[in-house]
């Protein structure tokens, strides 16, 4: 059975520990930041508790860049959206889907010679994450028109 499309994949349980180690860092930070003296020796002036929670502020940004890593398939192709660079795809570029246990993430293996890490699919999520790379792989071999997709093991 075909994957409707669009379709996105995302790791649900590294969005879910990102975005609850986030708001725990922010209400912890928020929490450091009004506690702070303001007398005494080493007195906290307004800015500097402000920069104690701008620090949190900048976690909790790149906890949500990593939460926010996908795999969206649409009729024109693949979009690969990991922590620090986004891919577009034809479907034709795309040979293979690769995910062995013990591997982080999907790996993609390119019509240029090159394998990309697709962070859209993690193994982290457990039997979801190999039916997940099944799909994707159905998905790729039935647009390419390509042979030589590969189903993961497991």
């Amino acid at each position: 059975m075909s994957t409707p499309l669009p379709h996105t994949w995302r790791p649900r349980k590294t969005r879910v520990w990102c975005y609850a180690i986030a708001a725990f860092m922010l209400v912890v930070l928020a929490v450091i930041a009004v506690i702070l003296p303001d007398d005494g020796a080493r007195a906290w002036n307004l800015p500097s508790r402000i920069g104690v929670f701008a620090v949190g502020v900048g976690l909790a940004a790149f906890l949500h860049r990593h939460a926010n890593v996908r795999i969206l398939a649409t009729d024109a192709g693949l979009e690969v959206v990991n922590l620090f660079r986004r891919h577009q795809l034809a479907w034709g570029e795309v040979l293979g889907v690769r995910l062995h246990r013990g591997d982080p993430w999907v790996y993609l293996d390119l019509a240029n010679g090159e394998t990309i890490a697709a962070m859209g699919i993690q193994n982290s999520d457990g039997p979801a994450a190999p039916a997940a790379a099944r799909a994707l792989a159905e998905l790729v071999h039935e647009r390419s028109g390509e042979t030589g997709a590969s189903s993961p093991p497991r």
